[in-house]
């Protein structure tokens, strides 16, 4: 059983929402609930009828990570469940070929790359705000691509400053991390022109990317389609990616 479209979205967010508009989180259709812990899903979908369920965030270093069991099982209750964005993104591209879809461009790179689970991994403050308070290595990838355009970086400095701050905690990936590690590949001037383009990553943050195109394209309003984009990398692939289950990559 298949929930018609139309129907509202029930939406784990928490820090890849930051900074979004407020009438893009809080449409109509959009039922905010908080990262999801263990149990969460479980918990819904046995007080709500079959719906649609969007993971976007979670939580998995304080208490246990939502688990594969309880979302197999709102597939198999004839829930449609969408990741994306972080921990949503992981267990799509760990779940595809079960039922789950996935969406977006940090899918597109999970499934890909088999990139380890804490390429997603940040630390935030409280709700409601859940503001970052170090940045995802997705998130770095893409503003280090954005300094090689700028000029900032060669291709191989940029390779070597994420692979510095990949062998760290994620934890500690923040963004005067981040400069340190350009200031040890690349020398200070690269540096320091690196830090002045920190204003721009923001902006450039691709788990939130995702996630406003998933709230501006609505796909869950939308009838369930075969057809599907599939790029051969997340770096060239287009600014929302949706595979579905029996058409993945």
């Amino acid at each position: 059983m298949t929930p018609p479209p139309g129907t509202s979205v029930h939406l784990y967010v928490g820090p890849t929402g930051h900074g979004l508009p407020a009438e893009l989180l809080h449409q109509d259709g959009v039922q905010l609930r908080p990262p999801a812990r263990r149990g969460h899903i479980h918990a819904l979908i046995t007080g709500e009828p079959p719906c649609h369920i969007a993971l976007v965030d979670g939580r998995y270093d304080d208490v246990p990570a939502v688990g594969h069991r309880e979302l197999l099982d709102a597939l198999a209750a004839g829930w449609t469940v969408t990741g994306l964005g972080s921990i949503g993104a992981l267990r799509a591209a760990e779940l595809h070929p079960h039922g789950m879809t996935g969406y977006g461009q940090v899918f597109t790179h999970l499934l890909t790359t088999e990139a380890p689970d804490d390429e997603v991994a940040l630390l935030h403050g409280p709700a409601p705000d859940y503001r970052p308070l170090t940045e995802a290595l997705v998130d770095l990838r893409t503003f280090a691509e954005h300094l090689t355009q700028a000029g900032v970086l060669r291709y191989d400095q940029a390779a070597a400053t994420i692979s510095l701050l990949a062998g760290r905690w994620f934890g500690d990936r923040s963004q005067p991390a981040f400069i340190d590690a350009v200031r040890t590949t690349a020398g200070d001037a690269a540096a320091a022109a690196a830090r002045a383009h920190l204003p721009r990553l923001p902006g450039l943050r691709v788990k939130t990317q995702d996630l406003r195109h998933y709230l501006t394209e609505r796909p869950w309003t939308q009838p369930p389609t075969p057809s599907r984009s599939c790029p051969p990398n997340a770096a060239a692939g287009p600014s929302s990616t949706t595979i579905t289950p029996r058409n993945a990559c």
